[in-house]
């Protein structure tokens, strides 16, 4: 009964979302999706300098932000709709989408390459500002940081048009999908008896063999060994030494 519930929430969020859509008829949509934890960074002048931003579109603007968060004081755009959850895959496959706005996770980078769809970058922490200096040197999309958001520079920066639908064709005309190969490498696996011939050596070694204990053993063994050969090497030199100043005594 709880699927059946949740499936015609999901279908009706859907449906929702398609009515939305289609009230900007070929100008198409911008999603915006900045990830699970921005709203921790995400103070309301930056929503506010957001918001203006994309009341100055043709587009409309679907944009996963928690309306609990929404400043009273701030008019919601007309052609924006905020929602606490979206299908980011579905939407980003939809053929009237024209930009993502996201915070550059690698996931979400890799499903707007999948769709072609060009990008506008918001970084929140370090590996996602990496991961937009990728993007925009192979020209998917520009970034821009959280804190130098202004309604001027971020609505300049979603007028960006990208190679993303290039990268597209690349990333499709691989002759298997990813499904595809993993199916092919577990049937591998199942007819070859676990693939053990493609097991790293290391992993078949003794454990004092993972961890080097041999040749630590062996290096101490030669270390100390030439430490006593010195020692008896010096203490020969020191007695001759003193059995030649006493024959000159004597």
């Amino acid at each position: 009964m709880n699927n059946f519930v949740h499936l015609v929430s999901f279908l009706t969020s859907l449906q929702e979302f398609e009515n939305f859509i289609a009230k900007f008829g070929d100008s198409g949509f911008v999603l915006v999706a900045l990830g699970s934890m921005v709203n921790l960074y995400q103070s309301q002048e930056v929503l506010r300098e957001m918001n203006g931003a994309f009341a100055h579109l043709s587009q409309g603007v679907i944009w996963k932000c928690n309306p609990s968060h929404w400043p009273k004081d701030v008019k919601l755009a007309a052609n924006v709709k905020i929602v606490d959850w979206l299908p980011q895959n579905d939407l980003l496959a939809h053929p009237h989408i024209r930009l993502f706005i996201t915070h550059g996770g690698m996931n979400s980078i890799m499903e707007a390459i999948q769709h072609g769809v060009p990008m506008v970058g918001i970084p929140v922490f370090e590996e996602q500002a990496e991961n937009l200096i990728r993007v925009e040197a192979k020209k998917f999309g520009v970034s821009i940081q959280l804190q130098q958001i202004k309604a001027e520079t971020l609505a300049l920066k979603m007028k960006y048009k990208s190679a993303a639908v290039a990268a597209s064709i690349i990333r499709r005309s691989h002759p298997l999908t990813p499904a595809q190969r993993l199916v092919g490498w577990i049937d591998h696996i199942l007819q070859t008896g676990g693939a053990a011939h493609l097991k790293p050596y290391a992993l078949q070694q003794p454990w004092h063999e993972q961890y080097l204990l041999d040749i630590i053993l062996f290096l101490l063994v030669v270390t100390l060994g030439t430490l006593w050969l010195c020692g008896k090497l010096l203490g020969m030199v020191a007695r001759l030494l003193c059995g030649a100043r006493k024959q000159k005594k004597a």
